[in-house]
């Protein structure tokens, strides 16, 4: 059977159900939605969303977490200037506080320790003074327990008025001064102690030797007068001073005869002498020499007792007998001569060395000055 041939080749042949339906060459495939239909985006689209639906939903998160930081350290930031500005605040009245509480201890301090230097030196300065009056006392101490004492007070003083010795150093310095200070008194003491025996002695002397020369006068029957009715008798002699001719009874040439004396002769006592001479300087508004005994002088005295005259010997400033044994009687001659007044009155000098004898009644004294 003869077809049309045009027909046969333009005809489409219908679709087969389920059979699968190739799309024209040049075109793209269309996803289809779970339903079956075509989906205008495709699964990818969907997959994609939900990828940046997860990043937005991060960098939210994010977000939000660093603006909670911000916030907190913000915060912490604003509580520490807070506690800064407190602190600042409270800080320089702490200090203030403090450094009146030290300042108050300090001066608390001070004057503990100027109350207490002031004590010490009140005490310091009464042994001082102590220690001069016992100076004043002890005249005849001698020079070496004098000269120790002298140097003992002088330390306190110099502490005394040192700005910077401490109390320690002055309390130190004080108690220097105890034994020096006995050491003079006890010199005193025995000087006092020998011259009262000395005089005690020259004393029982003195009887012995008038009891002998009334017995002389009984056995040659000789009136003497009494000596209460009898003239003082006084010759001195300073050196220097113009001499009497030379005697002829053994007294050296530019010596003076003491008549009536001579023979058995015995030391006197130098401290009456010397205490003599301190009272007349008193009355002449002087100050008192420090008296000692001399060896070399009292040995001259008692030659010039035995010998019956006066001389100097070299040693000394002013010689001297009296025939009453007085020893102000002694002074009181001394003191009409203007050659010996003026030995007796020196400023110069600060200490004197006296030497005395007696013999027959008659008083012979010999003192240096220096």
């Amino acid at each position: 059977m003869d077809v049309d041939s045009k027909d046969s080749a333009t005809q489409t042949a219908a679709p087969v159900e389920g059979a699968r339906t190739l799309a024209p060459a040049g075109t793209i495939p269309t996803q289809r939605s779970r339903a079956g239909g075509a989906h205008p985006h495709g699964g990818r689209s969907r997959r994609t969303w939900f990828v940046v639906a997860g990043g937005l939903a991060l960098v939210l998160a994010g977000t939000t977490t660093g603006v909670a930081a911000q916030r907190a350290s913000a915060l912490r930031e604003e509580r520490v200037a807070e506690a800064r500005l407190r602190i600042s605040a409270v800080l320089p009245a702490a200090t203030t506080d403090a450094g009146v509480r030290g300042a108050l201890d300090a001066q608390a301090a001070t004057a503990v320790y100027t109350a207490a230097r002031a004590a010490v030196t009140t005490s310091a300065q009464q042994v001082v003074d102590h220690a001069n009056a016992t100076l004043a006392a002890s005249p005849q101490a001698g020079d070496g327990p004098r000269g120790a004492l002298q140097t003992a007070t002088g330390a306190v003083s110099t502490a005394i008025a040192g700005p910077n010795v401490s109390i320690a150093a002055l309390r130190a310095a004080t108690g220097g001064v105890a034994g020096p200070e006995k050491a003079v008194a006890d010199a005193q003491a025995a000087w006092v102690a020998a011259e009262q025996a000395r005089i005690a002695a020259e004393q029982a002397a003195a009887a012995e030797a008038a009891r002998q020369a009334a017995a002389a006068r009984a056995t040659t029957k000789t009136t003497v007068k009494p000596r209460s009715t009898r003239t003082t008798t006084t010759t001195t002699q300073s050196s220097g001073g113009t001499a009497a001719p030379a005697p002829t009874s053994g007294v050296p040439a530019g010596g003076k005869v003491c008549a009536g004396s001579g023979g058995s002769a015995a030391e006197a006592s130098a401290g009456a002498v010397g205490e003599a001479i301190n009272a007349y300087r008193a009355s002449a508004g002087l100050g008192a020499l420090s008296i000692s005994r001399s060896g070399s002088l009292t040995s001259h005295a008692l030659t010039m007792a035995a010998t019956g005259g006066i001389w100097h010997s070299g040693g000394d400033n002013i010689v001297g007998c009296v025939s009453n044994g007085s020893a102000s009687s002694l002074v009181s001659a001394w003191s009409r001569s203007p050659a010996h007044n003026a030995q007796m009155l020196r400023t110069d000098v600060s200490s004197m060395s006296v030497g005395a004898a007696t013999s027959a009644g008659w008083l012979f004294g010999a003192v240096r000055f220096s």
